[in-house]
């Protein structure tokens, strides 16, 4: 009987152990307007920690500022079957086509960006605040994979948030 109880506690104890490590992987992270390039459809979603994305209702943008990443910026080449990337030079424009100087912050995003596999297309940065974020269009044949990430600072990495497909990101807001 003793051999039970223990039995069913242990149970017990690892579902509220699994459920809280859910719950806390659930956090909003960001909410994005989004459109898409083939039909125009703007769409508003909302982006949690565990990689789960939902439509949400309307809401306003933050300020934010974009750059966009010129095309010469990454070369690609193939390694052991994979295509790769290399920062060939950081030409970097704001909205207004300004070129932007590059900082710490910057370069970091870039030499991380060497880690995607797949020739980079397009590659956008959206700073809020201080938070970087940055989304990446890939050449992948008759596709169109568009991947969001965030750039963690600390770690100088991105981290995949979101797996897109044809979207622009018009907008976006951090949660409360």
């Amino acid at each position: 009987m003793k051999k039970k109880l223990n039995l069913i506690f242990f149970v017990v104890v690892i579902i509220i152990i699994l459920s809280s490590l859910y719950i806390r992987s659930k956090d909003l992270l960001v909410n994005l307007i989004t459109k898409n390039d083939i039909s125009g459809e703007i769409e508003y979603v909302s982006i949690y920690s565990n990689g789960s994305s939902k439509e949400t209702d309307m809401f306003k943008s933050e300020d934010f500022k974009l750059y966009n990443a010129d095309s010469t910026s990454f070369s690609s080449y193939i390694s052991n079957g994979k295509v790769l990337n290399k920062v060939h030079k950081i030409i970097l424009k704001d909205s207004l086509g300004n070129v932007v100087n590059n900082d710490e912050i910057i370069t970091g995003i870039f030499q991380s960006a060497e880690k995607i596999e797949h020739d980079i297309w397009e590659f956008q940065i959206f700073k809020v605040l201080d938070d970087y974020f940055v989304l990446v269009k890939l050449n992948v044949n008759w596709q169109s994979p568009c991947n969001f990430y965030e750039y963690d600072i600390a770690d100088k990495e991105l981290k995949l948030l979101h797996k897109f497909q044809d979207i622009n990101v018009i907008g976006l807001s951090l949660p409360n």
